[in-house]
């Protein structure tokens, strides 16, 4: 969503998490720019470092920076 102009709520702060997981519930868009996920099944594709440590150990995707 891009918006210009003034915004009646100036300290607003977008979930990404939330917003992936609201409008690619799948991880459509997630799995075509990000092949390193692909083998990750539905939802969990928004968070990877959730998934178990078997399957978490396979993925050639690296750890999170930062705790969002």
């Amino acid at each position: 969503m891009a918006e210009t102009g003034k915004d009646t709520r100036p300290n607003r702060v977008l979930n990404p998490i939330r917003q992936a997981r609201r409008f690619d519930p799948k991880g459509t868009y997630v799995r075509r720019f990000v092949p390193e996920l692909t083998q990750l099944r539905g939802g969990t594709i928004h968070e990877p470092w959730k998934v178990d440590v078997e399957t978490r150990a396979g993925l050639d995707y690296p750890d999170p920076l930062v705790d969002p």
